[in-house]
């Protein structure tokens, strides 16, 4: 009876280890962000875009950056829908983002949850070597950046794929270090 008590302890305590397994911790100089990554999903870091590939489908990815917000921007972060913040969002997606991307077009915009923090976010398709995309950009105003997240992921292969995006950015957590 004891040892089926125990046993039965420790299967309920597996998914808490499993889940610690899988976040990852990124540091950077000054702000220090995780998230959970799905089993096997690779990672690619070139010092100014952090990004999460699904090797099972290639071009399918999640991108992580962040910029430091113009100072003197000191609104509550939490609302996240401040016209400023609106404004900026706009600017990002229609000259940064869709700068030099061939068939870039919004299908769609709204708003969610990131850590804790209203994000905006907008989904626009685009052409890769002549392949139709699907992606999502997501960004949010938090401790002085803002963080900008984007999907991307071939229009073939979009719909086995995007609940996993969200899913994986839901567990997106940023603090200073």
């Amino acid at each position: 009876m004891i040892f089926r008590s125990i046993v039965l302890f420790f299967l309920g305590m597996l998914p808490l280890v499993v889940s610690a397994q899988d976040r990852v911790v990124v540091n950077d100089p000054s702000i220090q962000f995780s998230y959970v990554k799905p089993s096997g999903w690779e990672v690619k870091d070139d010092g100014y875009t952090y990004e999460v590939h699904v090797p099972s489908i290639d071009g399918a990815y999640v991108s992580f950056t962040y910029v430091q917000r113009p100072q003197g921007d000191d609104y509550i972060e939490s609302l996240g829908d401040k016209p400023a913040f609106k404004e900026d969002f706009d600017f990002e997606l229609m000259y940064n983002v869709a700068d030099g991307v061939e068939g870039f077009e919004v299908i769609e915009q709204g708003k969610t949850q990131i850590d804790g923090t209203t994000a905006l976010w907008a989904q626009f398709q685009s052409l890769n070597d002549g392949q139709k995309s699907v992606n999502y950009f997501y960004m949010y105003p938090k401790l002085g950046q803002n963080f900008k997240i984007t999907t991307t992921v071939p229009a073939l292969s979009a719909d086995t794929i995007q609940k996993e995006f969200e899913e994986m950015i839901q567990t997106f957590e940023a603090k200073k270090r």
